[in-house]
């Protein structure tokens, strides 16, 4: 069984993953920014949700882990396809999402839950239209982590360590190609600006619509 469920085709889903620290909301921030520039209706969104419940397991994420942070995780999920992101693709809106089901299959296995767990649970999501990864030295990321404030809440944070979530990102990579053929545009985040990134991938977007 697909991962991916229909997706509204008028629109598109753009999906921006990788680990912390690797720039994943300053380049949705610049794209978003380049794509309305040139004429595009964009909405830009986050997993979890900018939502109550979004909310709530960010807040939960300090307390609670494996499967049950799972489950959260991917009901958010599904409850944001239905009422936020499937009604935009189906006006024809490009949504931009930071963060997507390459995190489940990253941060939920640090938590100990199995990969196909994470699948099945996730299952009927809208299939992107283009998926990217972010990367970065891991020295890099985690200077960058080591120059956020401090945060309880952010466990995945503290408790990742940088190279292990790097190959991790591989490893969900290598599986969403090889069993949804849904290739990554990867993207290396550890010498250009964001503004720079955010203008030439949305040359690109911008090329293949």
């Amino acid at each position: 069984m697909s991962l991916f469920g229909e997706t509204p085709t008028a629109g598109q889903l753009i999906t921006i993953d990788g680990p912390n620290g690797s720039g994943k909301t300053s380049l949705v921030a610049a794209l978003v920014a380049h794509l309305r520039a040139a004429g595009l209706d964009v909405h830009s969104t986050c997993q979890p949700s900018p939502s109550r419940l979004g909310d709530e397991i960010r807040e939960a994420e300090a307390t609670v882990g494996g499967r049950a942070l799972a489950c959260l995780v991917a009901g958010d999920r599904h409850h944001q396809a239905a009422t936020e992101i499937a009604p935009r693709l189906a006006e024809g809106i490009t949504v931009i999402c930071d963060r997507y089901v390459e995190s489940s299959l990253v941060l939920q296995r640090l938590d100990g839950v199995e990969t196909e767990y994470i699948l099945a649970i996730n299952a009927g999501i809208p299939r992107p239209t283009t998926r990217m990864r972010l990367l970065a030295e891991p020295d890099l990321l985690a200077a960058r982590l080591a120059e956020r404030p401090s945060d309880p809440s952010r466990r995945f944070e503290r408790t990742a360590g940088t190279e292990r979530e790097l190959e991790l990102y591989a490893q969900a990579d290598e599986l969403l190609i090889s069993r949804e053929r849904l290739p990554a545009t990867v993207i290396d985040t550890s010498l250009t600006h964001a503004d720079a990134l955010g203008a030439s991938v949305a040359a690109m977007i911008l090329e293949e619509k």
